[in-house]
């Protein structure tokens, strides 16, 4: 086993001497036996060498392995023998890196009296507490240093490190572990003492989970548990059925509410019914639901947690439908954007504007119609990137306005699933939509000669 000191220096004002920032590298998922452990890294800050000082120990060989583990055990003792309260800081550790070491204890046998440092330590992960502030789980390390705007001096990635290990222990190489790899796990534990000196210094407002983003999960979760209520292979008794349908009910219900008010302000995802039986798309439902109800939308410490920004300005399309056809217009050529294309009525949201009232204006103000909201179907980005668009079912209750505004709009039509093919020009990505939104019939097939 190789054993080297750290000694980055570090002039930090917020992070203690009993921080104990950890990492590890693995040969993981590229070889058929059980992945190794092969670097483990320890880091704390010492504010009389104002420096982050500490160790990483590596090891070529499968054999090797328990031995590291013992080492990172004694460390800790050690350590916490030093420090009153000390503290594991990791980012991602309650995923991966923790999880990995304490099954490593389950394997060697390692006695309770050695092993129990680990669980009476703290622990703080930062992507967990990146997580909880901003409800967005979309965070890696290197994006956490670039929010932080902290370089990194190595560039070798982090799946770049795995195949070099992976080839060390599959090959029983020698001349050990390269030095680009050492300096990156180095900068990995001495990165996140420098991120957490900062942490409640920065503000992370911007990485917000959106409300887009957050409609769209619940939106996946509502079209999951409808799907599940009318499938009787996975709800075999029809009080399931019944559960799943009243579920995916009260969703769409305060989905619709909360559009209607311009904002997610208040919902709560409705507890998931007991149930008992198993199939692949119940644990699907499941671990959404999970995902879901683990984000605070409001919470008495934060308030009103989702962020309204969005990288992309935001738009709703009208999706109105009548005995199995849906309405569309074909846009006016004098239009600067798609003139002549085949697409739904629709348009940018303005300012506070919600995307249901939204489309009811642009159906409104396009064919003098009057909606009503009946869902939220889902959102995409268009093709060209440029926006973000709900697409929102309305429902007409008279067609006697009909009547297009020509400035916008050169023709309406009612088309069939069969009929889409035919409409020359069609919006780029409006076939796709189609087909996500409303099943694989009015997927666009080539045309037949």
């Amino acid at each position: 086993m190789d054993i080297r000191e750290i000694n980055q220096p570090a002039q930090l004002e917020n992070v203690g001497p009993d921080i104990l920032g950890f990492d590890l590298e693995m040969a993981n998922s590229f070889v058929q036996e059980h992945p190794v452990i092969c670097m483990v890294g320890l880091a704390h800050y010492d504010p009389e060498r104002q420096a982050c000082v500490g160790h990483i120990a590596s090891i070529t060989e499968r054999e090797e392995e328990q031995e590291l583990v013992h080492w990172f055990l004694d460390y800790l003792g050690t350590f916490s023998k030093s420090h009153p309260k000390p503290t594991l800081l990791t980012f991602s550790g309650s995923d991966n890196d923790l999880p990995w070491m304490n099954e490593r204890i389950t394997r060697y046998g390692i006695p309770p009296e050695r092993s129990d440092i680990l669980s009476t330590m703290r622990h703080m992960d930062l992507r967990m507490e990146f997580q909880r502030r901003t409800q967005s789980n979309r965070i890696s390390l290197k994006r956490l240093e670039e929010v932080f705007g902290i370089q990194r001096e190595n560039e070798v990635s982090s799946k770049k490190v795995s195949y070099l290990l992976t080839d060390l222990v599959r090959k029983r190489k020698n001349g050990g572990i390269p030095a680009s790899i050492f300096q990156y796990l180095t900068e990995d534990v001495h990165h996140l003492l420098l991120i957490l000196d900062q942490w409640e210094h920065k503000s992370l407002r911007n990485h917000y989970l959106t409300e887009y983003e957050y409609f769209n999960q619940t939106l996946s979760l509502q079209r999951l548990s409808r799907r599940l209520a009318g499938n009787a292979k996975a709800a075999p008794d029809g009080k399931t059925r019944a559960l799943l349908a009243e579920f995916a009910q009260r969703v769409h219900v305060l989905l619709e509410d909360s559009a209607r008010r311009a904002t997610l302000e208040g919902f709560q995802i409705p507890p998931l019914p007991p149930i008992s039986i198993r199939g692949q798309d119940l644990e699907r439902l499941q671990k959404k639901y999970q995902a879901l109800s683990e984000i605070e939308v409001t919470s008495p410490t934060y308030g009103y947690r989702l962020s309204r920004q969005l990288d992309k300005p935001k738009g709703s399309l009208a999706l109105v439908r009548r005995r199995g056809k849906v309405l569309m217009i074909r846009r006016a050529d004098s239009l600067a954007r798609l003139p002549g294309y085949w697409g739904l009525p629709g348009g940018v949201l303005e300012q506070g504007e919600s995307p249901c009232e939204g489309a009811m204006r642009e159906l409104r103000e396009e064919l003098h119609l009057e909606g009503r909201p009946v869902q939220i179907l889902g959102t995409r980005t268009t093709q060209s990137g440029e926006y973000e668009l709900f697409w929102v079912e309305l429902e007409v209750a008279d067609f006697d306005p009909l009547a297009p505004h020509t400035s916008e709009v050169a023709e309406v039509r009612w088309v069939g699933p069969e009929e889409l093919p035919r409409l020359e020009p069609l919006v780029p990505g409006a076939a796709e939509g189609f087909r996500d939104f409303l099943g694989a019939d009015w997927g666009r097939h080539p045309r037949r000669h």
